[in-house]
């Protein structure tokens, strides 16, 4: 018979795995971010780098000291807590042992065609808009995490356009890796540019009537949606200090912000 002891350790293991229902396991610059919006419009709450950088309770550092060290212990349902479902970087870096923790998990492998992804990476996250103190915590924090998870990490630091073929070996090879060791039942394999024609009967969900596949995060687009995403992060601070100042002193005293 078990003890209460070992009850309570394997229901806390079980709350341990299967907390993500989809997994992407595809680069940065795929497809990643209409990929999110779509699992969103289909009823799933996705993480993606953008969410690290504009929730505020989002952790940053979790992600950052798991990839500095990786044999150490992660404590992935806070990472991931008020998500089940999560695509981009910095989850793709960590999709060996995401799949491990999720093994029911439906994974999605965004692809494009590798001279393509090296040109948008080149021209779009290795060319991110210095920022000052003058961007919010959040921002700032999560920068730092992706500097050291995405810039220095998995794209191995600076020459990313002198180090054409070596990235384009680590795109290939990436690609080969997760063919190999995700079921195939379990596994779509889906090219940049395609919608809800693939994506739905993988998930088995009907196509959102009157709804287009989102496509966003276009190259030319990169730099102004950054600052976009600075200026919603400002105002729902501002917005957090008006109620907090309602709740404590009234609505006459939140007219001056």
């Amino acid at each position: 018979m078990l003890s209460i002891q070992d009850i309570k350790k394997h229901q806390e293991s079980q709350q341990e795995t299967n907390f993500l229902k989809v997994l992407g396991a595809g680069f940065g610059r795929t497809g990643t971010k209409s990929l999110r919006n779509a699992l969103n419009l289909l009823g799933y709450n996705t993480h993606h780098m953008e969410n690290v950088l504009m929730d505020p309770t989002q952790v940053p550092e979790i992600f950052e000291e798991a990839y500095k060290h990786p044999k150490a212990p992660v404590d992935w349902l806070r990472a991931y807590k008020g998500y089940d479902a999560a695509v981009d970087w910095p989850s793709t870096a960590f999709f060996d042992k995401l799949y491990k923790l999720n093994p029911d998990a439906k994974v999605i492998l965004t692809i494009r065609d590798p001279e393509k992804w090296h040109h948008s990476v080149c021209s779009t996250i290795h060319e991110w808009p210095a920022v000052d103190d003058t961007w919010p915590k959040q921002i700032l924090r999560a920068r730092k995490m992706a500097r050291v998870i995405v810039r220095d990490g998995e794209l191995g630091g600076d020459n990313v356009k002198e180090r054409k073929d070596e990235l384009i070996k680590k795109f290939n090879k990436h690609t080969e890796h997760v063919k190999a060791i995700v079921k195939p039942k379990n596994l779509l394999i889906m090219e940049l540019g395609q919608g809800w024609e693939t994506l739905c009967p993988f998930m088995n969900l009907e196509i959102p009537e009157g709804i287009p596949y989102p496509h966003d995060n276009k190259r030319e687009n990169f730099k102004a949606q950054l600052q976009d995403v600075k200026e919603q992060v400002i105002k729902a601070q501002l917005q957090d200090v008006k109620e907090q100042v309602i709740k404590a002193h009234g609505a006459n005293a939140a007219a001056t912000y």
